[in-house]
Parts: C-alpha cells; structure tokens; sequence
C-alpha cells in the first residue's frame, strides 16, 4: 500500500506524516508489470523490482539520477552491511536509495520499519497523569500550571490554578515527597486532594497513556502566542493538530491579533497546515500548489499534475492580524503555513530564513513490509514561484528568541505591518546529503564513502 505523504524534519530523525492519497500498488505482479521488468533478471527480487518502479514513476529527479536496475545489483560492501545488522537481501536496494540525490528519498528494511509506521500520523504517545506545576510558586506551593487536553488529569478534572496539597493523604512538603508520591504505573490510581478557591476536593487520577499535545497557548503582553509543534493527524485532539489550533482561535476570538511561533517545527502532515492556513485566509484565497508525480501505467511513464488549494468558504478568523514567528528549524509544512497566509493577508515574519524544504514524499509499505520514502511533490506559491532550497525570508532578522518574540509582540500591538519581504536569495545548503545527519537518514550513511555521490 502506498500513501502521499508530506515530511517533517525532527533534526534528529525524519518523521514523515501521512495525508491519506493513494500512491502506488502493493501487489507484487502489478507493480513489477509496470515497466516489465522480471524479478529474477540480473539477480533482482521483486522488493527490489517494486522499489524501483516506485523510483522510476515517483521521483521527481528521477531523469537525472536513477540509472538501469542492473546498475544497482551487487555493487554494493555486503560485508559492511552485514557487519552493521542490514540484512543481506536489502542490501541492493540500500544502494539504490543511496544514490538519488536528496536525503528525503530512502528506505528502511522490515527490521528498522516495524517500530517506525506506528509514528506516521501520531504524536507522541505520553504516559502519566498529565499535568505541570507553576514552577514559579515551588516549592512554597503546588500549584498545576498546565493540563495537557485528554490526559488522565484532564479526564478527572483536574484545573491551571489548582493547589495540590496532599497526594494518596500525604501532605506536601518538599519536592522530594511530590515527585516519590507522584511515580506509578499504567492502570495505578493516584488521590489528589486540592484547593480550588475557597474548596478542598479529593479527585482520583487513573495513570494511562495519552497522546501528546502538538499546540499550545500563552500570552505576553496580553497577546496570544500559539506554538505549534508539529503537525499531525492524531493528537491529544480527535482533529489532530488542526483541532487543537482551532480550539485555541475559538478560546482568543476576541483579541484582534495574534502570534503563531513555529520555530523549531520540522512539518508534518500536508492536509494539517493547509487546513490550518486556510483558517486565516478569505474566500478565493490561494494557500499553496502542490505538483505531484504520479504513475501513468497505461503509457509506462512519469507523469506530473499540479493541485492549487483555494478556500472555498471564508476562514473564521480571516480579519485577525497575524504575526509569524519562524527559524533555520522552521521547515516543510512550517513553510506551506507561513507561505501560504503571507502571500495572501502580507502578515509580518519575525526570526530567521526558514529551512527551505519545499518538497514532500510519498511513503508506502512495500511487498516486504519495509517502507520506502520518495520525493514525488513540489510546493509553488499563488504565483507559480518556489522557496526550495532557499526558505522564506523573515521581515525583521532577529536570532535571538526572546528578541524576536518581543518585536513579534510590538508588531502584533500595532497591527499595521504589511510583509515586504519574500523568499531567500542564497542557498541554505540543507539538500546536499552530506550536511544531514548521519542518524537521521537511514540507509545513505550505512554506505561506506566510496558508495556516496558528492553534490
């Protein structure tokens, strides 16, 4: 089975979401009919026949860097592999990956796979009651600063402001006894005995897993400040990341501006920041284009077809001012959310140049259950141009964060900034392989050096 995906970028490992489009076939004897290849020729297995074909209609650079299939069979140091815990009929295929020409376009064998497909469409998945406490008023007072929504706390009705004076009947008295009163296990019940203004309640937590938020709200200034974390389909909200950002509109409907932080946020799943974006934006609004690549098995080739998401209805808060708070670590849907609004209602961008991923991926579980991730998807703004490579320039540069929230602030009070700034003029060098890290690519670093293509 095969799904269009969009990318995130973790920075440590690359979280690919998926939006939930058909890509590509899993069944062995079709896919291998598409460009007649025969499975058994040269040595090839039909994983590795499936994968090429995949390459070979979904790749969008795949004119200028996928070769004959021979050219991949055994080629590649099956000793080193092994010696690395690859298995040995992977290997081939490994290879192959290895040498397209972005680090977003690789494989991971069923060994690697099996933990990972769990993750495609998920937040973290959290176990504990739930809750934070001010740090600000302890250890004087317990007071629960922040809930995360439809955690275990959440659930028992737990509130921000409530001070927890004894857990299980123990009163409080350092942060020591909090935190050795506070340790259990799924399925443990946990008493809370609080304070919540002038009445004392006991209220049982039964400790499960959660998913984890992906937004949240604080103000500075009296001004909103919602940060988004990633963007997924299934979160601590049944809407996913979407549900959380317009649970926390509908809570600040009645301020006039806000700030939305995505700094450090790598993406996630493309229908998520769309659906997002277009609640900010106007009837007839363009947000983003999207050109895929898809398989034309009637005529065997490559064929591409470009989609522009227009909204349709006028998003609710369409006369809110904006204000965008973005970094070097600001990447893949980050960009189509910022893009998007900002071509449109001209908000400023407060921070640095933006990562510049301007691709995305279609993953699929292959034949052998391992999963193969290809770029197949280019991002274009409302009028046809690209911030691949080069990232959306912010409007006022500032590298320190706390800088930059306080302009982002000053802005937000006046509300009268129109964006004048685009996209940037110089190449952020995040495509060449060899700036990625090694733990964050599978399959392009487990190649010794004389395996690589330099760029």
């Amino acid at each position: 089975m095969g799904r269009r995906q969009f990318c995130s970028i973790s920075f440590l490992t690359i979280a690919i979401l998926s939006i939930g489009l058909s890509a590509c076939s899993s069944d062995d004897d079709s896919v291998s009919a598409w460009t007649g290849l025969t499975p058994t020729a040269f040595g090839m297995t039909k994983e590795f026949v499936y994968n090429y074909n995949s390459l070979y209609y979904l790749y969008i650079d795949k004119d200028k860097y996928l070769d004959s299939p021979e050219s991949y069979i055994g080629k590649v140091n099956t000793q080193f592999l092994v010696d690395e815990g690859y298995p040995w009929d992977f290997h081939d295929i490994y290879y192959m990956y290895a040498l397209m020409n972005d680090p977003f376009t690789n494989y991971m064998d069923p060994t690697r796979a099996l933990t990972y497909i769990s993750s495609w469409m998920s937040s973290e998945e959290l176990m504990g009651a739930g809750f934070e406490l001010d740090s600000l008023k302890m250890p004087d007072k317990y007071i629960i600063g922040q809930i995360d929504r439809n955690s275990p706390a959440d659930k028992a009705g737990l509130k921000v402001g409530d001070e927890i004076t004894e857990i299980e009947g123990v009163s409080l008295t350092n942060e020591t006894v909090f935190k050795r009163l506070t340790v259990a296990e799924r399925g443990d019940t946990i008493t809370y005995t609080i304070k919540r203004d002038t009445t004392t309640l006991t209220i049982p937590v039964v400790i499960d897993s959660y998913r984890s938020p992906t937004v949240d709200i604080s103000f500075k200034d009296s001004i909103p400040v919602i940060k988004i974390s990633e963007f997924t389909a299934y979160t601590s909200n049944d809407s996913g990341t979407y549900g959380e950002f317009v649970e926390y509109l509908r809570e600040t409907e009645k301020y006039k501006t806000t700030i939305i932080d995505l700094r450090y946020n790598g993406g996630g799943d493309l229908d998520q920041c769309i659906a997002m974006a277009q609640t900010l934006l106007s009837k007839g609004d363009t947000t983003i284009g999207i050109i895929s690549a898809y398989a034309d098995t009637i005529h065997k080739r490559q064929a591409f077809d470009t989609t522009f998401y227009i909204n349709k209805t006028d998003g609710f808060a369409k006369d809110r001012y904006f204000v965008f708070l973005a970094n070097g670590r600001t990447a893949s849907c980050s960009e189509v959310m910022i893009a998007g609004t900002v071509a449109n209602k001209k908000y400023p961008v407060i921070g640095t140049v933006t990562y510049g991923k301007g691709i995305g991926q279609t993953r699929s579980v292959t034949p052998s259950y391992s999963i193969a991730s290809i770029t197949s998807m280019k991002v274009i703004d409302k009028q046809r141009i690209s911030y691949h490579k080069y990232g959306i320039m912010p409007d006022f540069t500032l590298s320190d964060d706390d800088e930059a929230l306080e302009k982002a602030v000053a802005l937000a009070k006046d509300q009268s900034y129109v964006r004048i700034a685009g996209y940037g003029t110089v190449n952020t060098g995040n495509f060449a392989k060899m700036a990625v890290e090694p733990d964050s690519m599978p399959g392009f670093y487990l190649l010794p050096n004389e395996y690589r293509k330099k760029f």
